[in-house]
């Protein structure tokens, strides 16, 4: 091993930067962290550029991935767990591209990592790959972490303005479908939605869909249960598993 091998001090601030959802924008590039996630990634074209390790004995075959060695000081620099592992993996941002198939998840507002990550991951589960999130950045570490590399498969997008995003759908004839606590919502076992195009939309963990997201919907549906309210990403599994699980 060289010098060249080596993590510089350079490096290791730009890459602190990617912590911060501003520098992962500018830079397009995202941390990943543990074995597992770069396993994953590594099985995706043009996904992960850099491997950093304090493992001296790590040896990478993939000539297409540049491997840095640094002390663990560096990569718990690096890393935002508690008992980090010794593997930090730079990725650039997801090859995306224009929805074209039926299976559409929409999140309104969604602010729990944890919970956007798990919503990823239980998608992948049904097939879904394409999911459009107004909210939590996707490429928050612990959005990464909760996926376990569900989001390398996955055509996910952050936006802005999500009435814009449902607008276009609706041009295309997919019809909206909203989980929410209204008078007017229906049990959703008896929705049926064989033969139409739709999308799914789910909303924020205390104030459901918005107002004006509402007003879009096509269906509204609710799930009966012997309490107030369900947790965003088990009420999310519940219908990708009756809507979508074909």
């Amino acid at each position: 091993m060289n010098n060249k091998n080596l993590l510089t001090k350079n490096e290791l601030n730009d890459y602190k930067k990617l912590l911060l959802k501003k520098y992962r924008k500018e830079k397009r590039e995202f941390i990943i962290e543990g074995k597992h996630l770069i396993e994953e990634a590594l099985k995706h074209k043009n996904l992960l550029k850099k491997i950093i390790t304090s493992n001296y004995s790590f040896e990478l075959i993939n000539k297409n991935v540049d491997l840095k060695y640094t002390s663990f000081k560096n990569i718990c620099a690096l890393s935002t767990t508690k008992n980090p592992q010794p593997y930090i993996g730079i990725c650039n941002f997801l090859e995306l591209k224009k929805i074209q198939e039926e299976k559409i998840l929409i999140l309104n507002k969604i602010n729990d990592p944890g919970n956007l990550g798990t919503i990823i991951r239980t998608a992948n589960s049904f097939n879904i790959k394409n999911i459009i999130v107004e909210g939590v950045d996707i490429y928050n570490p612990k959005v990464i972490r909760a996926t376990q590399g569900a989001i390398f498969n996955m055509n996910i997008f952050n936006v802005n303005d999500l009435k814009k995003e449902i607008l276009e759908l609706k041009k295309q004839n997919y019809k909206i479908v909203g989980s929410l606590l209204d008078k007017n919502s229906i049990d959703y076992r008896n929705l049926k939605l064989d033969k139409e195009k739709f999308a799914l939309v789910l909303g924020n963990e205390a104030n459901g869909i918005e107002k004006n997201i509402i007003e879009l919907l096509d269906y509204k549906v609710y799930i009966p249960i012997e309490f107030d309210s369900l947790n965003v990403a088990i009420a999310a599994a519940i219908l990708m598993a009756k809507y979508y699980d074909k």
